[in-house]
């Protein structure tokens, strides 16, 4: 089986096949981080979904552990059908899948008495492949840009007004309540006037004159 592998380079196509699902995955995962790294300039009009989303949720809820919360969604994040956290770990898997093809093929190799160019010829492959893939994750520079869009949005939930965060309903919810908003001489008046018409054409006009006297001395 491992010789009908090399004498097919088998194992020369898989690593070539393991490097381009891993720069596949890099340029994907770079430009999810670059999309969202430009939309901190723009939250009112975001044109990636993820921060729409982020946006949405941060609303609905209140936010206690923003570091963890921004990390999870991160990871949860899709590029091209893909989580964002499986492109991340497809790079590891293509770097490992290289160190096993050469493995397999070095073998194979020994096993069978190939000619020593052979096993050169796998890893040489399996190196450049390797590299290549560290060089272009070291010169994306991932990690930093993981951490500028993590430290972006800690700092937006932590600094937003007070509210910011409440839905339509809580906030008529909170507005509700007299203790945290008191009722002005003005309001008082148009409540007043509001009631007055509520009651309009209810009662008859006794009915209606007496209760004005009981609405009028409870204001007072």
């Amino acid at each position: 089986m491992l010789q009908m592998c090399i004498d097919m380079k088998l194992f020369l196509y898989g690593m070539i096949a393991a490097g381009i699902m891993g720069i596949w995955c890099l340029l994907w995962s770079n430009h999810f981080y670059n999309t969202a790294i430009r939309d901190l300039r723009r939250k009112d009009k975001p044109k990636a979904k993820w921060t729409s989303q982020m946006l949405e949720e941060s609303r609905i809820r209140t936010i206690e552990n923003a570091d963890s919360f921004v990390r999870v969604r991160m990871s949860e994040g899709r590029q091209a059908g893909v989580s964002v956290g499986h492109l991340y770990q497809c790079v590891n898997i293509a770097l490992c899948a290289c160190v096993v093809l050469f493995a397999a093929a070095g073998y194979g190799v020994m096993q069978y008495q190939y000619e020593r160019y052979v096993l050169w010829q796998h890893g040489l492959l399996a190196g450049c492949v390797a590299a290549g893939l560290l060089m272009l994750r070291f010169c994306m520079d991932l990690s930093d840009k993981e951490e500028l869009v993590v430290d972006s949005w800690r700092d937006y939930f932590e600094n937003r007004p007070a509210g910011e965060h409440l839905s339509e309903k809580e906030r008529e919810r909170e507005r509700a309540r007299p203790e945290l908003f008191p009722v002005t001489e003005e309001e008082r008046v148009q409540l007043k006037k509001k009631k007055e018409r509520r009651v309009a054409g209810v009662l008859t006009p006794e009915e209606e004159k007496l209760f004005r006297e009981v609405i009028r001395e409870y204001l007072n």
